[in-house]
């Protein structure tokens, strides 16, 4: 009954279009020669959260990346990296290339790329086939990143935890965003976890 009322509870998130707000701080506390520069990111996304800015996952990170003074990639050096039209994959491809991708430990102000969400490039169904990105703004104690991603038409919070990877929301809190709308039954298997590819490092 309780495993019920969870799923239930995500979806109805899930068709509410994320509108789930909360008092919104970093909880970074960590210190290397990259942290005042992380910070400046996430004010930098902070400032466009619930805005339509950016038009679509990808811009929103060049939208980012250009006002923090291109902490993810030189943008002149980005069209050599384009497969076909996706700018997501693109920013895989040269973070890839950098040796900038890995998979714990995640630090705000660096990216999360998610692979599958979009059914018209789905059918290749690999790690890599990146579809979606956002810019991680929060780490919470329980391993939740919470990310900024524009989706539905604006720039919301994501939720994804590794540690929890079926579950939605857990005694009130979020902790995995729904990436595509599934039927109740298949539900599970639309929380970010099951999209997840890789986190890139800022310069």
């Amino acid at each position: 009954m309780k495993y019920s009322v969870v799923i239930l509870l995500g979806v109805l998130f899930f068709l509410s279009g994320c509108s789930y707000k909360e008092p919104f701080s970093s909880s970074y506390t960590g210190h290397d020669k990259n942290s005042q520069k992380r910070l400046e990111v996430v004010n930098t996304a902070q400032k466009y959260l619930y805005k339509k800015d950016g038009t679509d996952c990808s811009g929103f990170v060049m939208l980012v990346n250009q006002e923090s003074y291109e902490p993810f990639f030189d943008a002149k050096k980005l069209p050599k990296f384009y497969e076909d039209s996706r700018r997501s994959l693109a920013m895989y491809r040269l973070f890839e290339a950098d040796k900038r991708l890995y998979w714990d430990n995640p630090r705000i102000g660096d990216l999360v790329f998610f692979a599958n969400t979009i059914k018209k490039y789905s059918t290749i169904k690999n790690i890599d086939n990146i579809t979606h990105i956002g810019v991680i703004v929060k780490i919470e104690s329980d391993g939740t990143v919470q990310f900024i991603h524009h989706t539905r038409g604006q720039n919301m919070i994501g939720y994804l935890n590794m540690r929890y990877p079926e579950i939605a929301i857990n005694n009130g809190k979020m902790l995995n965003s729904y990436m595509e709308k599934c039927p109740p039954k298949q539900s599970l298997a639309c929380l970010a976890p099951a999209y997840f590819s890789a986190f890139g490092a800022i310069k």
